[in-house]
């Protein structure tokens, strides 16, 4: 080969050589640049596995700081009150294992009060003593009783004879009569009445049952 032919094949060649070195220069630059614009999965899982805060409660609160209502009993004027009763007892009768009383109730003021429902009625052991056991159960149903000045309304009530109950379910006590509250009413007053009473309660122990209030 003469050395004017191996000039034009240098010549030619090192066009070629260079565009082939750019060419490869361009491919690993797009390739960097797609491979590093890719998110990687731990990147994304680590920012959405964060849990939402749960709420915070406290016994008796809730967290929006709203107060629960409350109802408060106002007692109706219309309703007679102890200090306008005289409460008694009746003549006694007698039932199968139990004494039936009659507890009375007589409007003593000047003006005509209403008695509605039933009264409450437990055993204590002195006037100003603790009720024995469990009070009086419920019986029956009624009416509002209208009492003029002077006139009565009555509730029978039940007195079961405790010595009947087994003595170790009963643990029968001396009491002196009873508590008793007039319907409608959050005062009481004590009638006398000594018996015996079951100190203990259970659900075989029904020692005083107690009516509404009738005319």
């Amino acid at each position: 080969m003469s050395p004017t032919q191996t000039r034009r094949i240098v010549l030619f060649a090192a066009p070629l050589a260079a565009l082939a070195l750019v060419s490869g220069c361009g491919s690993d630059s797009s390739d960097t640049a797609a491979s590093s614009s890719v998110p990687t999965p731990t990147a994304a899982l680590s920012t959405s596995a964060a849990p939402a805060p749960a709420p915070t409660t406290h016994a008796g609160h809730s967290t929006t700081g709203q107060s629960q209502p409350t109802t408060t009993m106002v007692p109706n004027p219309q309703n007679c009150t102890v200090g306008e009763l005289s409460v008694t007892l009746g003549q006694a009768g007698g039932a199968a294992g139990s004494t039936e009383l009659p507890l009375v109730f007589t409007n003593t003021s000047s003006r005509t009060c209403n008695l509605d429902g039933f009264p409450g009625v437990s055993y204590v052991t002195e006037a100003s003593g603790n009720p024995v056991g469990a009070p009086a159960t419920r019986s029956g149903s009624g009416s509002v009783v209208s009492l003029a000045p002077g006139s009565a309304g009555t509730a029978l009530v039940r007195a079961t004879n405790v010595e009947n109950y087994p003595a170790d379910q009963c643990g029968v006590t001396e009491v002196a009569g009873l508590q008793v509250y007039p319907p409608g009413s959050y005062d009481s007053v004590f009638v006398p009445y000594p018996t015996k009473a079951c100190s203990m309660t259970g659900a075989n122990i029904n020692q005083l049952s107690v009516a509404p209030v009738t005319g």
